[in-house]
């Protein structure tokens, strides 16, 4: 939330827009290279005591979540006498995004030009998702404080916007003791950009006492980034649609406050469901057009959600229950795996023992009873197998299109047997060997899968530094590679990168660069 308390003197634009920003603001567009770092003259970074422990959202000065930046120290002109052979202390970088839109300030230069570029993919996407002009008028301060192993805050990213006259100033402060959480960060840079956006064509003196954007819609823009981008987790919607454990649009819209209200999974399946719901919206007819419109009366908070998806979604309330039935569809063509998705070893496993079931139903009490195919006496006795041959070997032809590659043969071997008792040319007797054999063989797979997997992790572990000998330790260290954001980087890590680089390679496609060829 934004509260304003009138206009701040222009003492605090000097004091929060440091000399070297406000030269590199005032540059031409053709002048400033596109996220590269540039060397500037000092500019003091806030270390831990600048940010105290209040609110993640933007909030506009008079009452700010970040203390000012202290003005930089007066350097002599010339070093004195006898100081040559002394270290010079480091000074920051400050990387500009492609879009000029993002000025980041830190010591190192190489991580202030990665965080540039990624915001600037983000900007990007977001654009791209509302269908706007691709502009700006306000520049957004990222500034990375704090050294890496110090002891972070309570909140290691925070927002701040200032209000200097009658213009607006976006700032994201990253302490860095900790690295940097991807997820807090695409949300602190999909927000402020949602505030730029909204508030760029307002008048700072007209704007009510409090200006807010609802966690719905912040959180469902955030989904529909990566949605867009590729790297969103389609598996979290297809378990949580498959389990029911998707939240309606009533239960989204009521929750107020998602941080405090809801546990870490209930808070996942809040995010998940947020994002259904936000390209359940933008992918209506005029969806982004309807969805700026909201954004517009949102951010003044002139009505209830309810109220505006109805003014600016009409099609979506023929009926009281309209909505939820887009909604639902939406969510089911998420879930839904692409045919270029591979499965793991376990799901193929278990895809197969479905796709080999047969049903048989007994007339006396009204009963269906299910059997493997490897049961061929109880499969001879069906009046149906020839239909429900048919309807596995589909199954099966479905599945060899996603199963785990070591698995293909065996999906292969299947479909020929079922065909040859389909056509009456292999009998019962014939087919029990052949039918063991590819069990013998798929039970073996699972065993080496498992096998492997353990070897890995007792690998990772022995070779990982800072590990204890103790069973707690390994414990924690299985927990740890099972939970990891990124791999880790050792050999093995490596060398399956390789092979996944090479498997998903498209038809005559060049080969990419791989770990073994450095």
């Amino acid at each position: 939330m934004m509260k304003f308390r009138g206009t701040c003197a222009f003492l605090l634009l000097a004091l929060l827009l440091p000399p070297c920003v406000r030269a590199q603001e005032q540059k031409e567009a053709g002048n400033a290279p596109s996220a590269e770092a540039q060397a500037a003259p000092p500019v003091p970074v806030p270390d831990t005591a600048l940010i105290d422990d209040a609110s993640d959202r933007p909030v506009l000065q008079g009452s700010s979540n970040v203390s000012a930046v202290p003005p930089a120290p007066q350097h002599p002109a010339a070093a004195p006498a006898g100081t040559e052979g002394q270290s010079v202390k480091r000074q920051p970088f400050t990387s500009v995004s492609a879009s000029k839109q993002f000025h980041v300030t830190g010591m190192d230069s190489l991580l202030a030009g990665a965080i540039a570029t990624r915001a600037d993919s983000i900007r990007t996407a977001l654009v791209k998702i509302l269908k706007q002009p691709d502009e700006w008028k306000n520049n957004i301060i990222i500034r990375l404080v704090g050294e890496p192993g110090s002891p972070v805050p309570a909140n290691p990213i925070r927002m701040q916007t200032v209000i200097v006259g009658n213009t607006l100033s976006y700032n994201i402060f990253i302490h860095l003791g900790r690295g940097i959480n991807q997820d807090r960060l695409r949300h602190a840079i999909v927000s402020t950009l949602l505030y730029e956006m909204m508030l760029r064509t307002v008048d700072p003196e007209g704007l009510p006492d409090e200006v807010t954007l609802p966690p719905w819609l912040i959180a469902g823009l955030e989904q529909a980034v990566l949605w867009h981008t590729n790297e969103a987790d389609r598996a979290m919607y297809s378990t949580l649609f498959q389990q029911s454990g998707i939240m309606t649009p009533e239960e989204i819209l009521n929750c107020q406050e998602p941080e405090k209200e809801l546990d870490a999974t209930s808070y996942a399946a809040y995010q998940t469901s947020c994002g259904a719901l936000v390209l359940c919206l933008l992918n209506q007819e005029n969806g982004p057009e309807g969805m700026k419109q909201l954004l517009d009366q949102a951010i003044l908070g002139n009505d209830d959600p309810r109220n505006l998806i109805k003014r600016h979604f009409p099609q979506l309330n023929l009926t009281p229950s309209s909505l939820h039935k887009w909604w639902t569809l939406q969510l089911s063509r998420m879930a839904t795996p692409p045919l270029t998705e591979t499965l793991t070893i376990t799901e193929t496993e278990r895809h197969l023992q479905e796709a080999l079931t047969l049903v048989k139903y007994d007339p006396d009490t009204r009963t269906t009873v299910t059997f493997p195919l490897d049961n061929l006496d109880q499969a001879n006795s069906l009046t149906d197998l020839n239909r429900q041959l048919s309807n596995i070997s589909g199954s099966l032809l479905n599945l060899s299109r996603r199963s785990f590659p070591a698995y293909r043969p065996v999906i292969v071997e299947y479909a020929k047997l079922v065909a040859l008792m389909q056509t009456g040319k292999i009998n019962g007797r014939e087919a029990a060997p052949k039918i063991g054999q590819l069990r013998e063989i798929r039970e073996l797979s699972m065993k080496t899968a498992r096998r492997v997997r353990d070897y890995m992790d007792w690998y990772e572990i022995n070779t990982r530094s800072g590990t204890g000998k103790t069973f707690a330790s390994y414990a924690a260290a299985v927990k740890l590679l099972r939970e990891q954001e990124q791999p880790a980087n050792t050999p093995i890590s490596r060398y399956l990168d390789d092979i996944e680089k090479l498997y998903t390679l498209p038809a005559k496609a060049p080969v990419p660069s791989l770990h073994g060829k450095n």
